[in-house]
């Protein structure tokens, strides 16, 4: 009776979590369009292309909030996944190695904003690779985002990639405040958030590194935690090799 109990509360709990998710993130997806849409309007209606850095500065903003509007959505197809228990790999052959400059290069702008210095570990060589490229590219991007998010006022990341004869290693690594122990089992837990005390500008849904580990998982991989406060906190990936 009393494990029933327990699984009655938390199912009423992920599921108060579930509908808290839907109404925040409803109204969040209003902004970046009505944004969007300011921008628009106001480099048709006041002649801004007349004004090249006005311009530069409208199509800046308007291409911030389109990301953030990709992110939004991301996390929508995320949950939509996690309520089907189940996601449809496309496998193909890629270069992991090029896959992951790619995706550094795409947060260029993230990494200014916060100011952080991002080094890379990688092999010499291409590192053939077969799997889901779209669902390998969000962990990547989920897992570099994290580290962004809980780093220090000078974050520096290190993005490592190698192999064994058996297995394709990826790690991330930052130097964040760490995650308290208590916390470590319960990062990769649906809707699971680290509390972060006085640090209210982080946001998210404790859905990204649930999402990682339910693809690593379905690709037969594994994902391990290596953190200390204060220090912060490493998160590898392996493959094995097919």
């Amino acid at each position: 009776f009393v494990v029933l109990y327990r699984n009655l509360v938390q199912q009423r709990r992920l599921t108060q979590l579930k509908n808290d998710f839907i109404s925040n993130i409803t109204h969040e997806l209003k902004t970046p369009i009505a944004t969007v849409s300011v921008a628009v309007e106001a480099m048709k209606s006041f002649n801004a292309l007349a004004d090249p850095k006005r311009t530069e500065e409208y199509l800046t903003i308007s291409a911030n909030e389109l990301q953030r509007l990709s992110m939004l959505v991301d996390k929508v197809l995320k949950l939509s996944m996690f309520e089907k228990q189940e996601i449809e790999l496309k496998k193909e052959s890629f270069d992991l190695k090029q896959l992951i400059e790619e995706v550094v290069a795409s947060m260029r702008l993230q990494f200014e904003k916060y100011r952080a210095t991002v080094e890379m570990d990688l092999p010499a060589i291409p590192v053939l690779f077969i799997a889901d490229r779209h669902h390998v590219t969000s962990v990547i991007y989920n897992l570099l985002d994290n580290a962004l998010k809980y780093s220090n006022t000078a974050p520096l990341l290190m993005v490592r990639l190698h192999e064994t004869e058996t297995e394709t290693i990826f790690s991330v690594e930052d130097n964040g405040k760490g995650i308290p122990a208590e916390y470590r089992d319960k990062v990769f837990d649906k809707f699971f958030r680290v509390p972060t005390g006085d640090q209210h500008n982080v946001k998210g849904y404790g859905l990204g590194l649930s999402y990682v580990a339910y693809v690593i998982e379905r690709h037969d991989g594994n994902i391990s935690l290596r953190s200390e406060e204060g220090i912060g906190s490493t998160f590898t990936v392996t493959f094995p090799k097919s």
